[in-house]
C-alpha cells in the first residue's frame, strides 16, 4: 500500500482510492468506509485498515461478479 500514515484526510483517501472526495464523504455516510472525527473536529480520519478492507471488498465484489 502507498500510505505511510495509520490514519489519512478525505482528499488524501479520494487520491488513494482515484476518486473525487465528494464520493468519499459518501462511501462514510453510507459506512462502506469507516471513518472518525475527533472530539471537536471538523475533518474525518480515514484509518488505514479502513481503506484497505474497502479495497479488498471491492476487489472480491469484482472477482465472484457482483457489480
Amino acid at each position: 500500500m502507498l500510505i505511510n500514515k495509520s490514519v489519512v484526510f478525505v482528499s488524501e483517501a479520494a487520491c488513494v482510492l482515484g476518486c473525487s472526495s465528494y464520493q468519499v464523504y459518501r462511501m462514510i455516510h453510507e459506512g462502506r468506509l469507516a471513518a472518525y472525527k475527533d472530539d471537536g473536529a471538523r475533518a474525518w480520519k480515514i484509518p488505514e485498515e479502513s481503506i484497505q478492507a474497502y479495497i479488498q471488498g471491492r476487489m472480491e465484489k469484482r472477482t465472484s461478479g457482483e457489480t
